[in-house]
């Protein structure tokens, strides 16, 4: 799974605040810039809600590891009794 930089998200930003600040310096109004700003705002709720996601799914790996370090430590040594148990049952039908 491939995520989403800091930088990569931050680097877009910081250059549309500067756009901002040369259209209004240019310009003297920022009727250009309204459909950016628009655009940025979605950006930032696109990319808050893309943080919230990984949370949950950093949250998610963990506890599916965790259990399934938790069930294979049960089930490797009963899986290993039971191979005795059979490989002992083995030697008793040969002899």
């Amino acid at each position: 799974m491939q995520g989403i930089e800091p930088k990569f998200h931050n680097n877009l930003t910081e250059r549309i605040e500067a756009y901002r600040c040369l259209t209004e310096t240019l310009e003297g109004d920022g009727a250009q810039f309204s459909e950016i700003l628009s655009g940025s705002s979605e950006l930032r709720d696109l990319y808050e809600e893309y943080l919230t996601n990984k949370k949950k799914l950093e949250k998610s790996i963990k506890d599916y590891k965790q259990f399934h370090d938790g069930l294979r430590k049960v089930l490797t040594p009963k899986f290993r009794e039971l191979r005795r148990k059979l490989k002992s049952c083995d030697q008793k039908t040969n002899h």
